[in-house]
């Protein structure tokens, strides 16, 4: 990301669609100042330059849209799992398995201002390609168990059952042309549309849920998001707040409102 940002100071707005590609990174980051580990050569590690013509209407907004296009890559790339990969929210992408859903992947946005207004971001994406299971990081605490897209079967050899490495550059090139599709002027779906997607993407809406904040902890019932991407969760008194960023816990088992 840092690289990317370097690009986009020297070269402004003819940076737009821009791509930085790592094999391996000893200093990832991911959301709320956490670290993103990763094995070399295994993960496809990219971050991406929205601006000029392809920078969305707010930044909240590319976090949306880079997840849309997830989706759509991964599903491009590995049509067996498309129908179990789906958003977490804020940032996550997920398989749902039946002992419950696995991170495959992550999503940092950092937002350019100049003169107060948003001038371009730059979109980290992380995803688990071909890792094995040791070769995962552990288990944060509240987080979800990682998994790659080899362990969850795709390319799996028959004769004796190991999974085959998984090509990332498949994955790279349709993550970019669905990039492009979703942002560029000719193509870029209304951003109240966008919205729509993101949110019916997002795995967890009607479960029970804790959000840490600063006041203390607040549960309550996912109930949906707002434009800009927060999450509403509706309180036992009849009250729907907002929270914008921060850790919320997720009881998968209510997902659905089932409990």
């Amino acid at each position: 990301m840092p690289i990317a940002r370097g690009i986009f100071d020297e070269r402004g707005d003819s940076a737009a669609g821009a791509v930085v590609i790592a094999d391996h990174q000893t200093a990832g980051r991911g959301r709320l100042d956490r670290g993103w580990e990763d094995a070399s050569g295994r993960g496809l590690l990219g971050s991406y330059i929205l601006c000029g013509e392809l920078l969305p209407e707010h930044p909240s907004l590319a976090v949306m849209l880079a997840g849309l296009a997830l989706l759509r890559a991964i599903g491009e790339s590995c049509p067996d799992l498309e129908d179990r990969v789906r958003l977490k929210w804020p940032n996550d992408v997920i398989a749902v398995e039946a002992e419950g859903p696995v991170k495959l992947a992550g999503i940092l946005v950092e937002s350019i201002f100049q003169e107060q207004k948003l001038s371009g971001v730059i979109v980290g994406i992380g995803v688990n390609v071909n890792q094995r299971q040791e070769e995962l990081p552990s288990i944060r605490g509240g987080g979800l168990p990682p998994s790659s897209l080899m362990l969850l079967g795709h390319g799996v050899d028959p004769p004796n059952g190991d999974s085959s490495p998984f090509e990332r550059e498949h994955l790279l090139v349709a993550l970019c042309r669905a990039l492009d599709d979703l942002c560029a002027p000719g193509s870029r779906p209304a951003a109240s549309a966008v919205h729509a997607d993101w949110q019916g993407a997002l795995f967890g809406m009607g479960a029970v849920v804790t959000a840490h904040t600063a006041d203390g902890p607040i549960r309550g019932r996912a109930v949906g998001t707002s434009s800009q991407g927060a999450l509403r969760i509706g309180t036992g008194g009849g009250e729907t707040l907002e929270i914008h960023s921060g850790v919320v816990d997720f009881d998968w088992a209510t997902v659905g409102g089932e409990r």
